[in-house]
């Protein structure tokens, strides 16, 4: 790592911002890499860190300065890459000063309890999940105040981590949980929003949960991870304007008329086939690199809101912060004439630079880091910054210790990808999504998950009880 870096700052056009992007990641690590728990916190805030410092690598290795890497803001996006690696190292340390003193889980008790657990109930378990989660995705969002039982469906995650983690000790089962992941992984892209990395980044999660060193094999591991990520990502970023104007019937909008998965698939890969033939592979593949490479970075809005914001608007003293906590504690199925809220206009209010809103369905997001510049300034912002990472720290905490037994304590914090890597994310999201995931985890650990942890179990376990356990 420090040999890597070190080459990359010294060939940086932009050393100073390399070196601390390195260090930031340096960081991270430290904080994260925690032996025998889930590594959601650590991928989290890996992915966390590419949001807002890819550019930097990026730029070193291809020898391009960052302000080239700017196509608004050239003369702010070295400040607003300082400021997000800045505000990403004050959230971890948020979530840090919360779990540190958090034990790891004796992998001998943890693997004493999974015996207990049947494998192909939870093999076919998660797969009549998966499909409630497909309904009550369409149901939840399709009526006012739905969106409060979201957390109904981030459950899914919870039990994929579970069957993962099952699996990696007990491997009976790990051909048809590799088969089901690929299937899950293919079904992924029948619709809008290819959810194919939300399966990676549970999977690799689960995957290093009892790894307490990172061996010569889990770097293979995850290499080989990394690059076939990376490869369908290009793809999909090329490819993926076409397949969506199929699906919604030529409209610009999220609405999908065409409902076949496996027709659409299907299609989907004759659009792949066509992009990515010999003749143009080279060509679109760069294409398809350049385009992702600005979908994962997320500091060119800031950077604009830097140049807008105090010069021609002023900053707003926290009144986007109370506007936030005022949506999320207004239901509106308790207040139906609450206004909605659009990312978009918010986006063009403070970069000075029209985006297209949801007349045709589109939304582009500010993000919960430049709102808080926003509201109070590139010293202040850091403080509430803080304390979303208290908020998510206390919630790992929260629920490794008081999960219904360890496992499910493990695997609770399997959707934090959700909403803890804030930078991009409306604060309206994040603090949306994040308390209505806790409060209905709350409730499904305290009157729900008894009832499925019992039917889980092998027959010979299922009237011994599997109480809470003390991980403090």
């Amino acid at each position: 790592f420090f040999l890597l870096s070190f080459l990359l700052v010294i060939i940086s056009p932009d050393q100073l911002s390399m070196a601390y992007a390195a260090l930031a990641l340096y960081f991270v690590i430290k904080l994260f890499w925690r032996e025998n728990e889930p590594k959601n916190l650590f991928v989290c805030m890996v992915i966390y860190w590419l949001s807002v410092s890819l550019l930097a690598p990026y730029g070193a290795i291809f020898g391009i300065p960052l302000t080239e890497l700017s196509e608004q803001a050239r003369e702010t996006i070295k400040y607003a890459h300082f400021l997000s690696l800045t505000a990403m190292i004050f959230f971890a340390l948020g979530v840090h000063i919360v779990v540190r003193n958090l034990k790891g889980v004796d992998r001998d008790q943890l693997a004493e309890l999974l015996k207990k657990y049947d494998g192909l109930k939870l093999f076919w378990g998660y797969v009549a999940y998966s499909i409630v989660a497909r309904f009550l995705g369409s149901l939840f969002l399709g009526f006012s105040g739905g969106q409060l039982l979201i957390g109904f469906i981030y459950f899914k995650w919870v039990f994929l981590a579970l069957i993962i983690i099952h699996t990696l000790i007990f491997p009976s089962n790990k051909k048809y949980v590799f088969i089901l992941i690929a299937i899950e992984l293919l079904l992924s892209f029948s619709g809008f929003w290819a959810s194919y990395k939300d399966y990676i980044l549970v999977a690799v999660s689960a995957f290093f949960t009892l790894t307490q060193k990172i061996s010569f094999r889990n770097i293979l591991v995850s290499i080989s991870i990394f690059n076939l990520t990376f490869f369908v990502s290009v793809v999909w970023s090329f490819s993926k304007g076409e397949y969506r104007r199929y699906l919604t019937g030529g409209e610009r909008s999220q609405y999908v008329v065409k409902n076949d998965q496996l027709e659409n698939i299907l299609h989907l890969r004759e659009i792949v086939v066509r992009d990515f033939s010999p003749e143009n592979f080279s060509t679109n593949f760069q294409k398809g690199v350049q385009g992702l490479l600005y979908r994962v970075s997320y500091i060119e809005y800031f950077s604009m809101s830097l140049k807008h914001v105090p010069t021609f608007i002023p900053y707003e003293n926290g009144q986007l912060l109370l506007d936030a906590f005022e949506h999320v504690f207004k239901p509106r199925i308790l207040f139906p004439d609450k206004k909605p809220v659009h990312d978009s206009d918010i986006t063009s209010k403070y970069t000075g630079r029209q985006f297209s809103g949801s007349d045709v369905g589109a939304s582009f997001s500010l993000g919960t880091v430049p709102e808080r510049y926003i509201d109070f300034g590139a010293l202040y912002m850091f403080i509430p910054i803080f304390f979303f990472g208290v908020w998510i720290g206390f919630m790992y905490r929260y629920m490794v210790i008081n999960g219904y037994n360890i496992v499910w304590g493990l695997c609770y914090t399997a959707p934090f990808f959700q909403f803890m890597i804030i930078h991009g994310l409306a604060t309206t999201k994040f603090l949306g999504w994040s308390i209505t995931y806790f409060v209905i985890l709350f409730l499904i650990n305290k009157y729900l998950i008894k009832y499925l942890n019992k039917w889980l179990l092998k027959k010979e376990y299922q009237y011994r009880g599997l109480g809470s356990i003390n991980k403090s």
